[in-house]
């Protein structure tokens, strides 16, 4: 039970993120010419107080387009972190390409069009189906098997987690500083909670995020997950 609403409660952080109202606009956007290499990197923090990291950078150009802005990006590096147990699955994160983020389009003001987010998870569930097997193969007492089963099934309830839409206005941050807290009731009356908090810098002179994070803790029946999203915007060497 305790599982499914987890999953639940996810469903509802995610939205809570995605559906945040964006302030008004204060300061013109204006990106440079010049290449740039975009960095995102997310650690989700797992059963036992381990946690998965994934870092992708990518060469991206702001190209004017009409009254706004397409952004163009190709992967130019990646980066995980993982516990040993999780190798399988950081293995694949380490091949796979990320081609779904780009091209994006912003409008005048630097904010993106449209929600943007979201891999393909077919890998992932087949990664999930490899490692399970190999747990019950394993010469370990049934208790240390079901602990390995709950956290290789954690990383799978909480893929939602791994695929938030990014912030619309990531790109051009119309607030340094803000943070949302909802009470969520579930299905089963349990009680749970998302905390939401985003801070950026932004560079004065072209309105362009310099550098940013996103903190979304996810609390129900005792249980806290922790997720963090940080962005950096630099020249590309």
């Amino acid at each position: 039970m305790i599982r499914a609403d987890r999953r639940a409660l996810l469903g509802y952080a995610a939205a809570a993120v995605a559906l945040s109202a964006l302030p008004a606009r204060a300061a013109a956007f204006a990106p440079p010419a010049a290449p740039m290499r975009y960095t995102r990197r997310l650690e989700r923090g797992l059963p036992g107080g381990a946690s998965l990291v994934v870092a992708r950078s990518f060469a991206i150009r702001f190209v004017p387009e009409g009254a706004g802005f397409r952004v163009e990006g190709e992967q130019v590096a990646v980066e995980v972190e993982a516990p040993e147990q999780l190798a399988a699955l950081a293995q694949i994160e380490r091949e796979r390409r990320e081609t779904g983020l780009f091209p994006l389009r912003l409008d005048a003001a630097g904010v993106m069009e449209r929600a943007v987010g979201g891999i393909e998870t077919g890998k992932l569930d087949e990664a999930v189906r490899e490692v399970v097997a190999r747990i019950e193969s394993w010469d370990h007492a049934p208790a240390e098997r079901e602990e390995l089963r709950e956290f290789v099934n954690a990383v799978h309830r909480s893929a939602g987690a791994m695929l938030t839409e990014l912030p619309r206005d990531l790109f051009a941050p119309l607030q340094l500083a803000r943070t949302e807290r909802r009470a969520v009731t579930l299905p089963g009356g349990d009680a749970g909670e998302v905390r939401m908090s985003f801070t950026a810098e932004r560079d004065s002179a072209s309105g362009l995020m310099r550098s940013a994070t996103r903190e979304v803790v996810t609390e129900i029946a005792g249980d806290l997950r922790r997720t963090v999203e940080t962005w950096r915007l630099e020249p590309l060497a």
